[in-house]
């Protein structure tokens, strides 16, 4: 895979089609901060570069395979750090997957789709990949599980009950002992099934309390997935 490294001027001439943003919880702390961003180019390259934040913390490590915190890395193909996020598409279950995500194979941006709806998670570190909210063409912002299901008392019942299409409620949780930026979803008044993946509740946050118009809807139910698995949502406005 061909590989190259620019200086902050020049990436600075990249044109970019999507972005994802790399959060990082700190092991101890269970603080998250943004680190850094990889870019999906209308060339079909692929650009990873450090954000601020990576740079706050002095526990942070670069990933080894982008050591230099002021470089802009530019590859042919899906940087192996993110592939390996993705399900390999030999595994008798990956069609099964890619049903619960409401995707197809024949996608283009079928990796960066996995990504951005599932957070890329692995149990050997504490990243998740996230596609910051933005306005679509189809008035969608972003896509999501919900988390957190089967820790909420009645929220598999209520799962069970859901329809595709049925427009949820948002319940900021400040109180909550492990994350202040929290937010709840609700089925209807303090009927809980679950949270806004912590992962996402950062770029989220600022959209509930400010009150901004959008919406959450229950895209697709998916009864006989892993509980995180279990409500594909959709973010509109």
């Amino acid at each position: 895979m061909a590989t190259t490294m620019l200086t902050q001027k020049e990436s600075q001439s990249l044109s970019v089609a999507r972005t994802l943003l790399v959060i990082w919880k700190h092991p101890s702390t269970s603080r998250l901060r943004r680190v850094g961003r990889l870019d999906h180019l209308t060339d079909g390259r692929y650009a990873f570069r450090y954000l601020d934040e990576s740079r706050d913390d002095s526990e942070f490590r670069p990933l080894l395979a982008f050591p230099d915190l002021d470089s802009t890395y530019v590859s042919d193909n899906l940087p192996a750090f993110f592939r390996n996020r993705v399900m390999n598409s030999g595994r008798p279950d990956y069609e099964e997957f890619l049903s619960w995500l409401d995707l197809e194979a024949g996608n283009p941006d079928l990796p960066v789709e996995i990504l951005a709806r599932t957070g890329g998670p692995r149990a050997t570190d504490t990243f998740h990949v996230v596609e910051a909210p933005r306005l679509q063409q189809d008035g969608v912002l972003s896509r999501f599980f919900i988390s957190g299901v089967k820790y909420c008392d009645g929220a598999l019942d209520r799962v069970h009950e859901l329809v595709p299409g049925q427009e949820l409620m948002l319940r900021p949780e400040p109180d909550n002992p492990v994350n202040p930026k929290a937010v709840l979803i609700d089925v209807s008044s303090n009927e809980p099934i679950g949270w806004v993946p912590d992962w996402l509740a950062g770029e989220l946050e600022p959209l509930v309390r400010d009150g901004s118009a959008i919406r959450i809807i229950a895209e697709k139910i998916n009864l006989n997935a892993p509980s995180h698995l279990s409500v594909l949502c959709r973010i509109e406005r």
